[in-house]
This record gives C-alpha cells, structure tokens and sequence, in this order.
C-alpha cells in the first residue's frame, strides 16, 4: 500500500478495484475506516467492495453507516434501499427511498424503487406517488405504468387504473401482458362496452401468447359477467390445464361451475385443490360455499370455520357461514354470529352549515346527485335493478356533496371509535374484531323510480357499509305491512339456502339518517309502487 493514512489507503482501495482486485480493496477501505468512522468515502467504497466479492449483507452495512452520516444523499439512499428491498425488507426500504425520492427528482429508479416498496408493504397510495413520479421522469417506462395501473387498481381507482395501462399497452403494443394487463383492470368495471373492450384486449392477449393462462382467467371472468357461461367455461377450463396450480384459476373455474348450477363438479374442483396442496383461505372459503350450494352445510360450517381461522376478515366467508348455519337449524346462532340485531345501527346526520335547515341540504344534495358526472343506468354486474347508480359521488364537489362527506366521515369516526372500545368483546365477534386502524372510503348514489330496487349482495372488498337518505317517495310508511321500499338485512342470494322469513331483519328508512352495518351482511331494497324517487347515497370503507 502506498500509505497507512486514509485518503491514501482509500487511493489504494480505488486503484485495487480498477485493477479487478475487490478483496484488496475491501482490506484497504476496512482499515480506512477503522482509522476514520466518520469518512463517508471510506464507507461508500467499502460498500463496492464487499457488493463486488458479493457480500450483500457487509454492502448493505456499510451503505448503512454512509446513510447515517449524510442522511440526505440521494445516491447513498437509493443504493440502501434498493439493496434493502433486494433482501425483502420493503418496510425498512421505504423511509431511505423517500429521501432518494427527494434528493433525486430526475431519478426514475429512485421513483420506481419507492413505489415498489410502498405496494409490497401495501400502502397503495404512496405507491401510486412513487410509480407516477417513475412515468413522470422517464415516460416510456412501461413496468412503470404497468405499476402504476396495478398500484390505483388495488386502491379501487378504475379510471386512473385503465388509463396508465393503456399507455403501457401503446407502448408495447406486441407485447401479451400489456393487452392482459388492461383487461384484468376493465373485468373489473359495469359497463357493458368496456367488458367488451376487455374481453378484446384478453383475446389479443391470447393471438400473441395463446398458453397465457392470466388471460384465459379473465375472459372467462368478463364472459361470466356478460352472460355467456358455456364460452365462459372453456376459457376457464383452459386456464386450469396451463395452470394447474394457480389459486387465482382454480377458483375462477369453480365460480363458474357454480354459476351454472354444477355444485357437484365445483366441490370437486376445490376438493381435488387441496388434496394438491393448493390451499389458500380463498380457495377453502369458495370451497364452503360449493359445499353449501351443495346441500352441505355441516360441511361447509366447517370448511368455512377453517378459512376465517387464516383470513377472519374474510366477509364472504362470513357471510356465507352465517348461511350454513342457519341451514343447520342453528338460526339462533347464525343471527348472533353476524350480528343481525346487534350490529345495525342508525345514525342522525347534522345538517351543514352552509344550509339553513334538512329540507335546504336534501334539496340540494337531491339535485346533485340526478346531475352527477358519473350517473349509470342499471350498471353492468352490479346490484341495481331500474336504476340509476353515480360512479365516485364525491368526484363531484358541490357544496351538498361536500358538506355530505364532512358529516359522514364524522359519524364513521365516531363510530369506530365507539367499536374499538369495545375491548374483550372484540376476540369474538367477527365484527369487532375487524375494526380497522386507517380506512379508505368509497362513496356512491342510487336513484330509483316505482319498480326501481337494489337487489340481494355483500360488500366482500371492506368492513362497514352504510346507506343514507336523501329523499323517499310517499308510498315508503313505517306503518306499511308490505314493506315497500323498506331495507332488509338477512334474505341471502336466492341459489342459497333460504333464510326463515320471520327471522329477517327490515327497517323503514328516514329522509337524514345513516343506517350502519357490516359489510357481510346481506341486504337489499325492496321495491315500491307510486310516484316519487328513492334516492340514497351508499359507502363503504374498507381497512388501507
């Protein structure tokens, strides 16, 4: 070595790495910074040294001791992190990416490597920042929008969604995953066109890469929806054969054996999964619930039961558990397991304070909603029945609108608050012990004429549902003994077995009132006969 002080040991560990000699230079750095902690160079050259002998762990130290004397480098941050995120540690990555984030605004990877740690640690949002901040500076990275399209697609954000997949798709569009990409996003929407527009980017996906088993899965979950069940099942069929492993696939076929009333062929299905080792509480729920379309509800408790010990927020499973019970001749339980005199609660919403009184807010709030930007009729796949259904209520910021959200947010507030109170009860209700410590919203209006009705669902994606009322038509009475127009709670889907008609829960709804309850509930609206409009604004929020 040409010295023992440690610019020139460092001097050395820089010549020793031009020459190819990485061991030299690591002996060189880790006695520079034995003499010098506090030398940022020693540490950062060190860091090339062990990454070239191949020591990601030493690397990673020894980036880490650079970071922590110059916390705001960005080229320091982004190499720490990124090694950080190579090794899994997504949650330890994302805070030393935001400073490469910041420090580097021309930086995409910086950008990149910050979304994807914030969508392997699930928070959406930031990673919706990170992947825009990525197409922002290098506009033709297509994993980038694919990201990006990926990471609005789990917060629900559909159009946002759609559109940075199309770009992806334009810009490679020879490419099987980009045509496979939008149309997983567009299997997701209710419009009738833009299902047809997905089933056509799948089938592209296909001429390219016909054994693309993620797009045979999801033609067959659009054909599904535009009612087209025997093309439906091939597609899925085909799905299975390429990927026979796949939980995804297997349970799309099953979901479709299942709505075309072959219970016995998806028990098997599902059965046949798990004997190979295909496991998932996804996969063991949608195996209860073959079961009890099967006349197997002793079954399908159990299997059910199974599934929510691994994922006990599952609404679906719990709904449906509710049901196998109740078909047991277990009705008393089944009512107390999900709550149905217990978890329905109706709240007084106050009147903003930009209006003098009810009657000024449900005028206004009325009219915004029958001149909404995003009001559908009778949307594709989704309950509504004559109809009209708005998209995101709250993308339209009127004075009503605005002053709706404040007041609900405030009682859900409220509310959860109230249910995280709760304490020892919680262990054992599968309500309250889903309780979720951050929430995102998603808010949507309904407008019903006489005939009009919201039909028999669940709200499987979140925790709490809520339906508020802006305004009813005469022909809705609480002393009506038909019901017209009323809620009603516990009435499952019509191919499942029937719950006692004495043991349903109705209530009359009233113009300023917020009805609470779980999201695995099923409800529905009853029609009603006369003049006027039912019209109501519906949530639901689901743990972020």
């Amino acid at each position: 070595m040409s010295g023992n002080a440690p610019g020139a040991l460092l001097r050395d560990a820089w010549a020793a790495l031009q020459r190819g000699q990485p061991a030299q230079a690591r002996v060189a750095c880790e006695a520079a910074v034995h003499q010098a902690p506090e030398s940022f160079d020693g540490w950062r050259l060190l860091a090339v040294a062990r990454q070239a002998l191949g020591d990601a762990a030493g690397c990673r130290d020894a980036l880490a001791q650079a970071h922590g004397l110059r916390p705001h480098d960005g080229a320091t941050a982004l190499d720490l992190g990124s090694l950080l995120l190579q090794a899994g540690d997504a949650d330890n990555a994302l805070p030393v990416l935001q400073v490469a984030l910041d420090a580097l605004p021309a930086e995409p990877r910086a950008a990149f490597r910050y979304g994807t740690a914030a969508f392997m640690v699930g928070d959406h949002t930031r990673a919706v920042h990170g992947f825009a901040a990525a197409t922002q500076r290098d506009p033709q990275w297509v994993e980038a929008w694919n990201n990006l399209a990926a990471s609005h697609g789990q917060l629900q954000e559909y159009p946002q969604a759609i559109a940075a997949a199309r770009q992806a798709q334009q810009l490679r569009p020879q490419s099987a995953s980009t045509h496979q990409a939008l149309a997983a996003l567009l299997s997701n929407r209710f419009d009738r066109q833009e299902l047809l527009e997905g089933l056509g980017c799948a089938e592209a996906a296909l001429r390219l890469e016909p054994n693309l088993a993620q797009a045979h899965r999801t033609a067959a979950v659009i054909l599904r929806r535009l009612g087209e069940p025997h093309r439906a099942e091939r597609h899925a069929r085909r799905a299975v054969e390429i990927a026979p492993l796949d939980p995804d696939t297997i349970e799309v076929l099953g979901e479709q054996l299942l709505a075309s009333g072959q219970t016995d062929a998806a028990v098997k299905v599902y059965a046949d999964a798990a004997a190979g080792g295909v496991a998932t509480p996804a996969m063991r729920r949608q195996h209860g619930i073959a079961q009890l379309l099967n006349r197997q509800p002793e079954a399908a408790e159990a299997t059910l039961r199974d599934s929510l010990r691994a994922a006990p927020d599952d609404q679906r499973a719990i709904a449906h558990l509710g049901v196998a019970l109740a078909a047991s001749q277990r009705l008393d339980v089944a009512a107390s397991l999900i709550g149905l005199h217990r978890h329905v609660h109706a709240v007084r919403l106050p009147t903003p304070a930009e209006f003098p009184d009810d009657a000024a807010f449900h005028a206004a709030l009325a009219t915004d909603i029958r001149q909404h930007s995003q009001q559908r009729w009778e949307p594709v796949g989704l309950a509504a029945r004559n109809a009209f259904l708005s998209g995101d209520l709250l993308a339209d910021r009127s004075a009503a609108i605005i002053g709706f959200e404040q007041a609900l947010r405030g009682a859900i507030d409220a509310f959860i608050a109230r249910c995280q109170a709760a304490g020892d009860d919680a262990g054992s209700d599968v309500f309250l012990r889903n309780v979720p410590q951050r929430y995102r919203l998603h808010v949507w209006a309904t407008q019903a004429a006489e005939t009009g009705y919201i039909d028999t669902h669940i709200h499987e994606e979140s925790w709490l549902s809520g339906a508020y009322y802006v305004e009813l038509p005469p022909a809705i009475r609480a002393d009506d003994p038909t019901h017209a127009g009323w809620i009603e709670f516990g009435r499952p889907y019509a191919h499942l077995p029937a719950w006692p008609e004495d043991a349903l829960r109705r209530i009359c709804p009233q113009v300023g009132d917020l009805l609470l309850f779980p999201s695995y509930l099923f409800h529905r609206t009853l029609p009603y006969h006369g003049s006027g409009e039912r019209i109501s604004i519906s949530f639901d929020l689901a743990a972020a």
